[in-house]
């Protein structure tokens, strides 16, 4: 539920609740944004409060299908933020030209992660900025965003993990180094993506490009985007979405050849693959979709995707046991409806 309550021609409230499969149940975890929204003139605005993740270009309209064509944004991307909102303020600046519009935004805030494993342990991130660029015309935009953030914690895994490969100082004089650089605990994170789209009489082309990296392990490179064209047919809307994340899959022995690996410690090896791969994911979806706008604030879709999921990369999936036991490649096929609608 969304809505937005005016207190003046400048001022206005806005709130987001979402229930879903939260770690906790409760109002903090249900509250997507709530935030105050002040015009200081008709070129500059600021919002302080809780507000959406603007991370990617659809961070912020993830939770309200209506604003797009698809069933859900792609998960290869938007899988990977791990947070819908911060608690922060931000300030934009919109420019008119005579053929588009320029809109700047820088952002500060902090906040939690919403997805967690087994224990509810969240990870914290301090001081996260962000700004982005955006062209905006009657017929194509392009959108650049960067965020950087630092990592309070590690969630309680990745925590035991490190501090169990420290413990093996006496064996590997490498080892403390090495826990170091498995923790996120005060690692940099960087975001960046690059948005496009363009109308070409009933049709759409769009696509991001997003690259992920931080100095920890734990969130190695990847590389994630999507494409998507669309054929617009009075109230129908008919897609095609391929979309696709890749990082490179971890194996310890080729990339730190000094581990003792042995009886006693193959277990622990494990767990640091593990570590290293839960958010190194590797698969790629094709979808054919259809949106049938029947009022102006209700749709209905359909959409059906194949994925093909990579050895050693299905973090972004349900799953039984470890990343790194899936030693092979698998495929699903997935069929989603959805009845979006705003009021």
């Amino acid at each position: 539920m969304q809505f937005d309550y005016s207190f003046s021609r400048n001022l206005d409230f806005v709130g987001q609740f979402v229930y879903r499969e939260q770690d906790e149940q409760n109002l903090g975890s249900i509250t997507q944004m709530a935030f105050l929204r002040y015009d200081i003139t008709p070129s500059w605005q600021v919002r302080a409060g809780r507000l959406a993740a603007d991370i990617f270009h659809f961070s912020d309209t993830r939770d309200v299908s209506i604003a797009y064509p698809w069933v859900k944004v792609p998960t290869e991307v938007y899988g990977i933020v791990p947070a819908r909102s911060f608690d922060g303020a931000d300030i934009s600046y919109l420019k008119p030209y005579r053929d588009f519009n320029l809109l700047i935004k820088a952002f500060w805030g902090q906040g939690e992660s919403d997805f967690t494993r087994n224990d509810y342990s969240p990870i914290t991130f301090n001081d996260l900025r962000s700004v982005g660029i955006e062209f905006v015309a009657f017929d194509w935009s392009i959108a650049f965003k960067h965020t950087q953030t630092e990592a309070k914690n590690d969630n309680e895994d990745t925590a035991l993990v490190a501090t169990s490969v420290a413990q093996l100082q006496p064996f590997w004089n490498g080892a403390t180094t090495f826990a170091d650089s498995l923790s996120l605990r005060g690692a940099t994170i960087q975001y960046t993506s690059v948005y496009l789209n363009r109308y070409l009489g009933d049709w759409e082309i769009s696509g991001e490009l997003s690259h992920i990296d931080s100095d920890s392990i734990a969130l190695r490179h990847s590389l994630n985007g999507f494409v998507n064209l669309s054929y617009l047919y009075g109230a129908h809307t008919f897609y095609a979405l391929y979309s696709f994340a890749t990082a490179d899959a971890y194996y310890l022995s080729q990339e730190q050849p000094g581990f003792p690996i042995n009886a006693g410690t193959s277990e622990l090896a494990t767990y640091v693959e593990e570590v290293a791969s839960t958010l190194a994911h590797h698969q790629h979806s094709f979808s054919l979709g259809w949106r049938w706008d029947l009022k102006e604030n209700l749709a209905f879709k359909v959409q059906l995707e194949r994925t093909d999921i990579e050895s050693r990369g299905s973090g972004l999936r349900a799953r039984e046991g470890l990343v790194v036991d899936d030693e092979d490649d698998n495929v699903a096929h997935t069929l989603f409806l959805a009845l979006s609608y705003s009021f």
